[in-house]
């Protein structure tokens, strides 16, 4: 899967961002088929359970930004460039994420990789707050700090590993 920026579009951020969240699911429903502990398979379950209402929120967003959407940028382009270098070194715009899971050769490996899923994923949404305003930024906002729960939850089972 290759995801790159076009036009720097409402349209093109929401669903960048719907496909993300989209991988994030696969990425989890996987990889609660895989594991054979029942707290890890919860958490991963409940993981891509957050996925899907991610994709639903960043659905109500785009008609939204359809209407309202205008580059919050000093000159046209501003973060499109910087926005293109964190979509092309996420973890999953690199790989099909079967082939990255199938490299998995334990749990800390697969909660590493779900750790930097989390963490590319927010880099991204985080870069979407400088060219959003009003209710976008508040959407947006949730959703990292949701993302950042998952984080949170992802450290805490690798602890226990």
């Amino acid at each position: 899967m290759t995801w790159n920026l076009i036009e720097f579009s409402a349209e093109e951020i929401i669903k960048l961002s719907i496909d993300i969240e989209k991988s994030g699911r696969t990425f989890y429903n996987t990889l609660a088929a895989k594991v054979t502990d029942t707290k890890s398979k919860e958490a991963l379950q409940f993981l891509a359970n957050e996925e899907d209402q991610h994709i639903k929120d960043f659905e109500a967003l785009g008609a939204y930004l359809a209407k309202e959407f205008e580059a919050n940028e000093n000159y046209s382009g501003e973060y499109k460039d910087y926005l293109d270098s964190l979509i092309e070194s996420h973890i999953f715009n690199q790989a099909e994420i079967e082939d990255k899971i199938n490299k998995i050769t334990d749990a800390k490996s697969a909660l590493e990789m779900a750790l930097r899923f989390e963490k590319d994923s927010i880099m991204i949404f985080q870069s979407f707050l400088n060219v959003v305003s009003g209710k976008a930024q508040e959407v947006i906002g949730k959703l990292i700090n949701e993302e950042i729960g998952h984080i949170k939850k992802l450290s805490q089972l690798k602890k226990q590993l």
